[in-house]
């Protein structure tokens, strides 16, 4: 309830929350406070956020409530990527169990949204909330599965043919002026330089007599 501050003249001012809104608001932080540290406790004796503890009061409530039923969101999204991490599912079979045994984590913040102590606007943002945080769950389930049973394969590449450091070197060979090539090699035998296509064939020196 609330009560209404009057002037001197009996001019109705500023509505504020009687005592029983004030001991309604602070029942509700010591829960939401609970809830936001994982506890899952009863909401009997909570009085409804209906616009009976003045509409200041309770925006500040459904504030505080948002931010914690988010934290456990996060927090159930923690556990379940853990579980992930340490025993990643191979078949759909260990898809299916493991989403369901990380579905009864949810049923807390699902009986929270649809109590009916809270205004209808917030049920159906926690809602829509909860089908998004499932989807979401189930996608990151599945894709870990899949990449158990499909390894991603690094693409290799290819292998460049070197010399090893101890082989010979083929040796420079050098053309002398009359077109043979000169072997540094003793012993073996020189073959005349091939003539660039196009270059003709220099004509012997003549005599002169």
């Amino acid at each position: 309830m609330q009560s209404e501050r009057t002037d001197a003249r009996g001019v109705a001012g500023r509505r504020e929350p009687d005592a029983g809104s004030r001991g309604g608001y602070a029942m509700w932080v010591a829960w939401i406070e609970a809830f936001r540290r994982g506890e899952n406790r009863d909401t009997a004796g909570l009085p409804p956020i209906d616009g009976g503890m003045g509409s200041y009061v309770e925006a500040r409530l459904l504030e505080r409530l948002s931010g914690a039923f988010s934290e456990r969101v996060r927090q159930w999204q923690t556990v379940l990527g853990a579980q992930i991490v340490a025993a990643p599912p191979t078949d759909d079979a260990a898809v299916s169990a493991l989403l369901r045994e990380a579905a009864s984590g949810l049923e807390p913040l699902a009986r929270v949204a649809g109590s009916p102590l809270l205004p209808r606007s917030m049920s159906l943002a926690m809602h829509d909330l909860l089908g998004q945080v499932r989807a979401g769950a189930r996608d990151a389930v599945e894709e870990s599965a899949r990449r158990v049973r499909e390894p991603e394969v690094e693409p290799r590449l290819p292998r460049v043919a070197r010399r090893p450091a101890n082989s010979p070197v083929p040796a420079q060979r050098t053309v002398g002026r009359n077109g043979r090539v000169a072997d540094p090699s003793p012993g073996r035998s020189v073959t005349p330089a091939a003539r660039p296509y196009g270059v003709p064939a220099t004509p012997a020196p003549r005599t002169v007599r």
